[in-house]
């Protein structure tokens, strides 16, 4: 049942919805220096991105279930206070594997966040059509933190340490947690009777779902892309192209430009095309984006156009697959919204988690054969194509069903 929400409230999911982006992106112009004060490659501290993308699938196991039952409310209150303690860790003990756990737990208290709040906005949307509307309201934080978060480190890097970064992240956590304390409500009133013990079931159920693992896979293929990007964009715009940490910083406007303006059309689209069909557009968009890496990449080409330009072209599509892929799989379940947030919050990012890795091993190992871009762009190339046969089946799914 579809339910009222303040203002206010929508000001606040909308400010927590851009905790998970900011939490890496804030970090990312630091990253050579951090590497320098750890006396380590700065694969090695692409790895944080990675540890975080672990904790973020691990996470969203546990939380959706939890929420079905339990109400949301406690389940992020919950994930807020782990937050806190993930990133003070981080920002105050000086051993790396105690930054690499500390990043770990933060993926796992920021996905409490994020899959609850998609869970959140099942419970107050009275269809799919909202979902994604309203999914493209929300997509619209991201994009704002990811061009704030960046520009702030920059100069955090550039005028005082990177560990204030972190810093930077607890006081935003801080300040929040007091207003949920005391304004958030609770909006599952239909909650699940089921004790954890059907658990397995209850997943069993969504996972089976053919529809549902589409949609879900062809989000994972938009993480994964983005964050593969993102674990390199400091070699890439940095060391390669030779960008200052707050000039870096400042590249991220474009692609949260281009983030704002793709939720903005989605939000004109949605009502004049079928979701099916404006993924299997914007897939493409993915494919043409990763050929251009891959080409640029395997010439060394390396400046500002042959990396931003690809890139605007990826987010484009980026923009598009969150809000539709995730209401178009989340509104095939009711009752177990929070397990299918899980889920999916869990597969998209095993997702990023794979691309992070892969353009990490392959920075790291592979470098002397493989350019990170080319690898970048073949990884891109191989997901658009699995992602246009996925949304071809969603079109004739669709066409059985009307017919």
């Amino acid at each position: 049942m579809s339910q009222r929400i303040s203002v206010s409230l929508m000001i606040i999911m909308v400010l927590i919805w851009a905790l998970p982006a900011m939490s890496t992106d804030i970090y990312l112009p630091s990253m050579p220096a951090m590497a320098a004060y750890f006396h380590v490659k700065l694969s090695i501290i692409q790895y944080t991105v990675f540890f975080y993308t672990i904790g973020f699938s691990v996470g969203a196991l546990f939380f959706g279930p939890v929420s079905d039952r339990i109400g949301r409310r406690p389940v992020i209150l919950i994930s807020m206070f782990l937050a806190i303690f993930s990133t003070f860790t981080a920002m105050v003990f000086g051993e790396l594997y105690l930054l690499f756990i500390a990043r770990f737990l933060q993926g796992v208290a920021m996905v409490g966040l994020g899959s609850t709040m998609r869970a959140v906005i099942r419970d107050i949307c009275p269809d799919i059509k909202t979902m994604a509307k309203f999914g493209s309201v929300l997509g619209i934080a991201i994009p704002i933190a990811s061009a704030l978060a960046p520009v702030i480190g920059g100069y955090i890097e550039k005028y005082l340490y990177w560990r204030l970064s972190f810093a930077f992240i607890l006081v935003y956590l801080l300040i929040f947690v007091v207003y949920l304390l005391k304004e958030l409500p609770e909006t599952n009133h239909n909650k699940l009777e089921r004790s954890l013990r059907y658990l397995f079931n209850d997943y069993s159920h969504v996972l089976l779902n053919r529809d549902f693992f589409r949609y879900n896979l062809i989000t994972a293929f938009a993480i994964c892309s983005l964050l593969g990007y993102l674990t390199i964009s400091p070699y890439l715009l940095q060391v390669k192209v030779g960008l200052s940490p707050e000039q870096f910083g400042y590249t991220n406007l474009l692609i949260s430009i281009t983030l704002i303006a793709s939720s903005y059309l989605n939000t004109r689209m949605i009502y004049r095309r079928s979701i099916d069909r404006l993924l299997r557009i914007v897939v493409v968009f993915l494919g043409i984006a990763g050929a251009l890496f891959f080409v640029f990449g395997m010439f060394d080409i390396h400046n500002l156009y042959s990396i931003l330009c690809p890139l605007v072209i990826m987010i484009i599509g980026c923009g598009f697959i969150s809000p539709n892929a995730s209401a178009g799989g989340l509104g095939i379940f009711t009752k177990n919204a929070g397990t299918a947030g899980s889920v999916y919050s869990c597969v998209q990012m095993l997702g990023g988690s794979a691309g992070s890795g892969f353009i990490t091993l392959v920075s790291h190992h592979f470098s002397d054969y493989m350019q990170p871009l080319m690898g970048l762009g073949g990884l891109i190339i191989i997901l658009a194509v699995i992602g246009l046969i996925f949304t071809n089946q969603l079109i004739h799914r669709s066409r059985v069903s009307i017919d």
